[in-house]
């Protein structure tokens, strides 16, 4: 089969990251184009990616156009003049309905690593999905273009690890909880790791769980536990409300309970309350001198960009889903997991470690997509894919992962101290 022409649209650090895997796996795909609104981040990082990956006498390897991702028709547009195959949506949140549109005008495929977000709201209920990204199903499946929905790290590999579990490890699933701990520091008072706006809206919202076929809610921060997780050690998680909960409640329905949970340190969690108490953490827009603007918009405009956080960043995160269910007759519990170093990551394609683990699914599910692989035809979420194409191949592209069975106690093997 031919080569799809890859359109890459958005550039921060994310972007980054999934332009230079592209370039480094580029004899899997024909042209790679980077696009997003800032024409000199573009070409910078191009720059980049052609000192970084290109062979002596090598011709450019990216090419670089500027775009209104959150216009159909400039998207599409875009589609048409680069005759892409498939396009990776790596832009924010915003962003998903109109290229989603695009992709379907064109009848391109289509990847996305988050669910798409409505500005200036809070709290919406579940299910997410059901708001942009199902309600087109259909219309992929009618130009036979494929949608892969989700699929970063968590939400995505996460859901993977799940699908492996369902199909290697357990004749039936209890319970599933995915937990993501970042145990880097990059020395910095106080930023977020990505996109400040949609961090502080998931952080504040409620928390959501699956628990026993119904959608349960609490206030934030208000559920937590200790873990001890491989090479991050000894840390306290919080339950949060999180993308991959909304496809896992469908696709995994004989599941009683499904939560995810995040790492958060003593002075994130102060900080974080004070601007809540104030509220500075709202969506919700205000009047300011005649001037309408959401509280969240003031403090994202006064943290540091998350792609600057990568050069300083030290330390690593783990991600991983620890599941209970039963396996010929008797009861397991297993963690499935990755390991990333923010510093390794930084030098090989100048990304921190939050970006890289979500760029490196997106390039091999990429890659899955243009030889065949991986190729629905309709829109999924990638836990109903197979998951074994994708766990042999991420390790090249980037990520290794591991498998382990844990105590029924609820304990964990791995020393509090690294």
């Amino acid at each position: 089969m031919a080569k799809p022409n890859l359109l890459i649209i958005g550039a921060g650090g994310v972007g980054q990251v999934t332009v230079n895997k592209a370039a480094q796996f580029r004899n899997d795909f024909g042209t790679i184009t980077l696009a997003a609104r800032n024409a000199e981040k573009l070409e910078r990082i191009a720059g980049e990616v052609q000192e970084r990956w290109s062979r002596p006498g090598e011709k450019q390897l990216v090419a670089t156009r500027t775009v209104d991702a959150r216009s159909v028709e400039a998207v599409a547009g875009l589609i048409r003049e680069l005759d892409a195959g498939l396009v990776l949506n790596v832009a924010s949140p915003y962003c998903n309905a109109a290229i989603l549109d695009a992709c379907i005008a064109t009848g391109v495929d289509y990847l996305d690593t988050a669910l798409g977000e409505e500005e200036f709201v809070e709290n919406i209920p579940p299910n997410w999905y059901e708001r942009i990204e199902w309600p087109r199903r259909e219309k992929f499946a009618a130009r036979g273009a494929s949608a892969l929905l989700g699929m970063g790290f968590d939400p995505g590999v996460v859901n993977i690890f799940c699908a492996h579990a369902r199909k290697h490890c357990f004749d039936s699933i209890a319970s599933i909880d995915i937990i993501d701990v970042n145990a880097g520091s990059h020395g910095l008072y106080f930023a977020t790791n990505f996109d400040a706006d949609v961090n502080l809206r998931e952080i504040k919202e409620d928390v959501i769980t699956w628990e026993n076929g119904r959608w349960e809610t609490i206030p934030h921060h208000s559920a937590s536990m200790d873990v001890a997780l491989p090479e991050v050690g000894a840390h306290r998680v919080y339950s949060m409300g999180h993308d991959e909960l909304q496809s896992l409640a469908v696709n995994f329905p004989d599941t009683p309970h499904i939560g995810f949970w995040m790492g958060f340190g003593e002075h994130y969690l102060k900080v974080f309350d004070v601007l809540d108490n104030l509220g500075l953490t709202s969506s919700i827009p205000i009047e300011v001198d005649g001037v309408k603007v959401a509280p969240n918009r003031v403090i994202k405009a006064l943290l540091p960009d998350p792609a600057s956080l990568a050069a300083g960043y030290t330390g690593k995160i783990c991600i991983g889903a620890d599941i209970r269910g039963m396996k010929d007759g008797k009861e397991r519990r297993i963690f499935i997991w990755s390991n990333c170093d923010h510093e390794e990551n930084f030098r090989e394609v100048g990304g921190q470690s939050i970006s890289y683990s979500t760029g490196i699914p997106v390039i091999t599910a990429a890659r899955l997509m243009a030889s065949g692989v991986w190729k629905p035809k309709t829109m999924v979420n990638v836990e109903e894919l197979d998951p074994d194409p994708f766990l042999k191949l991420m390790p090249e592209v980037g990520i290794d992962w591991e498998i382990q069975d844990l105590p029924l106690d609820g304990s964990w093997p791995w020393p509090a101290e690294v």
